[in-house]
């Protein structure tokens, strides 16, 4: 029976990384700058000053890159830096708490934004402990958030599961030794990820409907409306 789920925040959580990809594709768009997809993605999961280091090479500057993210934060403050909830993100935080499970976050994303996006969702009550990209030297895929994490929580890898969206989030949960389910968001697992993890499901309210009881949390599932 496991004793902990920690989840990964942006993507998977909250709908957050589809809105800051189209502010920095329409950001680079004002600058002359053709951005895409593939080159965003390449930043999912990453602590900022890899993300940065990243974009900078990908926009041919620092410059530039400046010149995105003051773009991309406009684009945000008119959002109030709030996003929509993944489908069945409450339900699966309601099943833990009633089942004894602690729940946690392990986010690449600074301290404030984890809790003004959970806050302004309405679940950040629901996390005992939240672990942020900030408080690590390596980021995602090395395993050092969510080791950080487990020590926090005080428990072993055994005794937890994870929850990811992206390659590299997938990948330092594995490293660290965690069962990993795997939500994908804005790219497919490689097969290697696949063939790593615990389960990849399609949507939170799909492993919850189908597949919590994997994890041995109880013998049945609640009836969720």
């Amino acid at each position: 029976m496991i004793k902990a789920a920690i989840f990964d925040m942006d993507g998977l959580l909250i709908d957050s990384e589809r809105i800051i990809m189209q502010g920095c594709i329409e950001a680079a768009q004002r600058i002359g700058i053709a951005y895409t997809q593939a080159q965003y993605v390449e930043l999912v999961g990453r602590i900022w000053s890899d993300s940065s280091r990243i974009m900078a090479e990908q926009l041919g500057g620092e410059q530039p890159m400046q010149q995105v993210i003051t773009g991309l934060n406009t684009f945000l403050d008119a959002r109030n830096h709030v996003f929509p909830l993944k489908s069945g993100v409450v339900e699966l935080l309601q099943y833990y708490r009633e089942a004894g499970v602690i729940c946690s976050v392990a986010s690449s994303s600074p301290i404030p934004h984890i809790e003004h996006r959970l806050t302004h969702t309405g679940v950040l009550d629901y996390f005992q402990h939240v672990t942020s990209g900030q408080e690590v030297k390596r980021g995602k895929p090395n395993p050092d958030i969510y080791l950080l994490a487990l020590d926090k929580l005080g428990l072993q890898a055994e005794e937890c599961i994870a929850f990811e969206d992206s390659e590299l989030g997938a990948q330092a949960a594995i490293a660290a030794g965690l069962r990993v389910i795997v939500v994908p968001d804005l790219k497919q697992p490689s097969t290697l990820v696949r063939s790593q993890a615990h389960q990849v499901v399609e949507s939170l309210q799909h492993w919850l409907e189908n597949h919590a009881e994997l994890a041995g949390c109880a013998t049945s599932l609640p009836v969720v409306v």
